[in-house]
């Protein structure tokens, strides 16, 4: 028998004494062993009681806790997300994007506080950002190689997100990993990009757009989460920032 189960048996027996001394000292005082019995009845009555409110309770803190703890882990998975490959999807998309002005106000998130990033996070999910890649015919084939080269080589690590059921409980997140699979679906299908006309590319628009939308929220909720719990670890990502063209990973 291990130490642990020795003092669990010596504390049980010590309560049961102390419980046998309390009682007879009461009965050798006053002599009234209906009171005791009648007493110890009313409050074995209250046990059942206790025990269904305790368990509940409990039980809703328990799930509570496993449900935050569960978050704290998907978040932090956002974060290797955006490492492996949302920064470079959202440099991409962002450079290639003819309506830059749709997010010029991402240019000024160093200075925002929680408010302001879920006033920007109500936003972005009641609005679509305007994105129509601003590329030409010859650059085309180029683009779109650099799009499908990235989503290739990060295809096991995306398809390893959406196996996470874990995910089910961050719908923004999972509809993201949704839509770049299904871009990465589109691209590698088009075996030769230099037969993409201009009516596939506007297609091709309309999936890099649900992409991009879908990437800009998701990379606004993860500021707000990083300057909330991490703030030492957004300062690299506002130095580096898709979204203003001067910003530089230098510190100066």
């Amino acid at each position: 028998m291990d130490s642990h189960k020795r003092w669990k048996i010596k504390f049980s027996l010590l309560m049961v004494v102390l419980i046998i001394i309390i009682y007879g000292s009461n009965y050798l005082v006053l002599g009234d062993a209906e009171h005791i019995i009648s007493y110890i009845w009313t409050h074995l009555g209250f046990i059942p009681v206790d025990i269904l409110v305790v368990a509940f309770l409990l039980d809703e803190i328990i799930e509570r806790k496993e449900k935050e703890a569960m978050l704290e882990k998907l978040d932090m998975l956002m974060s290797t997300f955006f490492s492996e490959v949302g920064n470079e999807m959202i440099n991409q998309l962002s450079h290639a994007n003819k309506y830059k002005a749709s997010t010029e106000n991402l240019k000024s998130i160093k200075n925002w506080d929680d408010k302001d990033y879920d006033l920007k996070l109500e936003e972005l999910k009641n609005t679509s950002i305007d994105f129509q890649a601003d590329i030409s015919p010859e650059d085309r084939e180029e683009f779109l190689e650099n799009l499908r080269n990235l989503l290739i080589n990060k295809r096991e690590f995306i398809i390893n997100l959406i196996n996470n059921p874990n995910l089910l409980e961050k719908e923004e997140f999972t509809g993201l990993i949704n839509a770049i699979l299904h871009l990465d679906e589109e691209l590698e299908h088009r075996k030769d990009l230099s037969l993409v006309t201009d009516a596939d590319f506007a297609h091709l628009n309309g999936d890099m757009q649900r992409v991009y939308n879908k990437l800009v929220h998701e990379w606004v909720y993860y500021l707000k989460y990083l300057n909330k719990h991490y703030p030492y670890m957004i300062a690299l990502i506002i130095r580096t920032n898709p979204f203003d063209e001067d910003a530089d990973v230098y510190v100066k």
